[in-house]
């Protein structure tokens, strides 16, 4: 297929934001697919074309589908226009989305008040008037499967979770970095963008304070990309910034255990509707993970088999932390279980297969 791709910036690969669009083209590409561009990235695996309106009008011609991205951003918000192309070819030219995050997720960037619920009403507007052009919605998880169906009324949807790539996490090819000299302490691992509102980067400080007074061998790392939020100064934290992509495994390595806690979604009535990619990143280095129990979170760790899942109490979630250091043995059982699950299906081949017979079922009308 000639997959005309629509996509938020994700090449080169820098952070995590970019990694599944990377990845999908990757393995489609892998899968002999011919991934046609018009936003100028320059991704060699892609048939590039003119970032221009004469581009997309040329790539819509040969294309057989289009594939796009459509996330909770107003500023991504030409992604979702793109699929006007569809009227230039509309009985031969299908079109499929892939949701990320409805709307509302605006509520948690911007100031709440009047001016925010009127850009949530367009902006709604718009997306559920470009849906009746939509043939098939892909959602990163169940939430969003049910969010294509219920309220975009797009009646061919499907979910595909997220996942992550067994061999460039794979512990065995990994080099050394500072944090392997730290052989004393106990190292509790997590990444993120601390500025994303969802992230649950205060209960991680709360942990790290409370950790001080409590066992003073346990080392926070937390690899924070670009964000300028304000950490506090404490021996048992460490920042590290803006540490690319690929370079994240070797860090990874020397993790005893991983965080995967999120705030809950009190500004949206959908709930949690996220596919974490740290999630699958922590699986395929092996790690041991506890995981807030909710969402897609919980379908995915099943407790004290593949992981551990929290709630919000901060008490508690101190106590699996110690019983975890205490207990190697389970450690390696728990880390053991979440890789198998990763190299069996929570990963990017199971994601592009997926992916790729949503777009056979929709070409063929």
């Amino acid at each position: 297929m000639k997959i005309g791709f629509f996509y938020v910036p994700y090449y080169p690969l820098t952070t995590s934001r970019s990694v599944h669009g990377y990845q999908l083209v990757k393995a489609l590409r892998k899968r002999g697919h011919q991934i046609l561009s018009c936003l100028g990235d320059g991704n060699p695996d892609c048939i590039n074309f003119e970032r221009s309106k004469s581009g997309a009008l040329k790539l819509a011609r040969q294309a057989d589908v289009l594939y796009i991205r459509i996330t909770g951003r107003p500023g991504h918000s030409f992604l979702e226009k793109s699929t006007l192309l569809k009227l230039i070819r509309p009985f031969s030219l299908p079109v499929v989305w892939e949701i990320n995050a409805p709307v509302e997720e605006v509520r948690a960037n911007i100031s709440p008040g009047p001016d925010c619920e009127a850009l949530i009403r367009s902006e709604n507007r718009k997306r559920k008037a470009l849906a009746r052009l939509v043939d098939a919605g892909i959602g990163v998880s169940e939430v969003l499967k049910n969010y294509i169906q219920e309220f975009l009324h797009i009646q061919k949807a499907y979910y595909i979770p997220n996942g992550a790539d067994p061999c460039l996490f794979d512990a065995s090819r990994m080099e050394e970095t500072a944090l392997a000299h730290l052989k004393d302490m106990f190292k509790i691992f997590w990444t993120g963008n601390a500025g994303t509102p969802w992230q649950g980067v205060e209960v991680i400080i709360e942990l790290a304070k409370k950790m001080l007074t409590i066992d003073p061998d346990i080392l926070f790392v937390l690899i924070a990309g670009d964000s300028l939020w304000d950490f506090p100064v404490l021996k048992n934290l460490l920042i590290l910034r803006e540490v690319p992509y690929v370079a994240v495994p070797h860090y990874l390595a020397s993790a005893d255990l991983c965080l995967c806690l999120y705030k809950p979604y009190d500004w949206i009535e959908y709930g949690f509707y996220g596919s974490s990619l740290k999630l699958f990143d922590y699986m395929a280095a092996g790690k041991p993970v506890i995981a807030s129990d909710m969402g897609q979170l919980s379908a995915v760790i099943k407790h004290d088999v593949n992981g551990v899942l929290v709630g919000q109490d901060v008490t508690s979630i101190i106590e699996r932390i110690r019983e975890l250091k205490g207990n190697e043995q389970k450690r390696k059982l728990l880390g053991a279980r979440a890789r198998q699950d990763v190299v069996d299906y929570y990963n990017w081949d199971r994601v592009a297969q997926q992916t790729e017979d949503v777009l056979q079922e929709v070409c063929r009308g």
